[in-house]
Order: structure tokens, then C-alpha cells, then sequence
């Protein structure tokens, strides 16, 4: 069974062969380490320290923020610009979705692991936005690749890329919050 420190300024949790002379994230000596037990087993603990869900999330957080400023600029120029940046928002727009969904079941399976067999309003909450942004990201692939360009077709487009945009931001801030929380067990 593995020993853990835990550091009293900061709260960092590490195994004890790395917390030997300072803290890694303070960098608080080693006089303020305290012994420190995961009230969860080994197995739930190394799932959740493989951090997959928070690592995934990344990648359509990333491509919602790129998308939202390509398209917003191809819009508005003309020409060469705006023909390569619609081809690179074409191609963002094909992996978003799959990003998305990658990044849905790795928190669904965090989520499983970290609160066993209910999961409470937050985290129904973030499958709810994470679906939205979901079903929005396939629709923004969608109009993209069918070149809906009138006024009314971009407008379209912003919007959807919009709702990516504060799906990806709500779902961020609500996720921050439950890093630390998990069913003792």
C-alpha cells in the first residue's frame, strides 16, 4: 500500500518517495508534510489519478475557442483569408464533435468512479451541457461542410459556435468544482 504527504500550505496530495525535500507545487520545505490517507481504495484511486476526463476536456475547450475566432474572422474578411480559414474551421468542425464525445465518456466513466452509483445535480448538470454542446458541435459540422454561407446561414453558424464557446467555459467552471469531491469507499 502506498504512503502519501499531504502539504499544509497548499494542500497538494503526493506519494511520499516524491515529497521528500519540498513541496512540488509550493515549494514549501518538507517540515510542513503531514502522513495523508485517501479515504478510497487503491484501485478507484489510480483510476481517478490517470486524470483522463480533465486531460480530454482540453481538446474541445481548445477547438471551441479556435473555431469561435476563425469563423468570426473568415466572416468578416474576404478573399484568400477567408477561403483558408473556413477550410481550417471545416476541419475543426470535423473533430469537435468527436472531442466532445471522447471527452463526455471520459467523464462519465470519471464520474462513475469517483461517486460510485449516484451522481448528483452538478454532475447531471454537465451531462446536460455536455450534451448540448454535443448535439450543437455536430450541427456546426453539419452547416459548415454544406457551405450554408448566406447572411442567415452565418448567422447560424456564429450562434452555434457561440453555444460551443459557453458550453465548453460553463462546463470548465462547473468541472473545477468537483475535482476534489469523491464517495469514500
Amino acid at each position: 500500500m502506498k504512503k502519501y504527504k499531504r502539504c499544509k500550505v497548499c494542500g497538494f496530495i503526493g506519494e511520499e518517495k516524491e515529497m521528500q525535500t519540498v513541496c512540488p507545487a509550493c515549494g514549501v520545505p518538507a517540515t510542513a508534510f503531514e502522513s495523508y490517507k485517501y479515504n478510497i481504495g487503491e484501485k478507484r484511486l489510480a483510476k481517478l489519478s490517470l486524470h483522463l476526463h480533465p486531460i480530454l476536456v482540453h481538446f474541445p475547450q481548445s477547438i471551441a475557442i479556435l473555431s469561435l475566432v476563425f469563423i468570426i474572422i473568415a466572416f468578416a474578411t474576404k478573399g484568400t483569408v477567408s477561403s483558408n480559414l473556413i477550410m481550417v474551421e471545416k476541419l475543426l468542425s470535423a473533430i469537435l464533435p468527436v472531442s466532445v464525445l471522447f471527452a463526455m465518456v471520459a467523464g462519465i466513466f470519471d464520474a462513475k468512479t469517483r461517486f460510485t452509483k449516484q451522481f448528483g445535480p452538478r454532475v447531471k448538470q454537465k451531462i446536460i451541457i455536455g450534451t448540448v454542446f454535443l448535439i450543437a458541435s455536430v450541427a456546426l459540422a453539419i452547416l459548415l461542410n454544406v457551405e450554408s454561407f448566406a447572411t442567415g446561414g452565418k448567422v447560424v453558424i456564429i450562434s452555434l459556435s457561440l453555444i460551443c464557446f459557453f458550453c465548453s467555459a460553463l462546463l470548465g467552471k462547473l468541472g473545477g468544482t468537483l475535482l476534489d469531491a469523491k464517495l469514500a469507499g
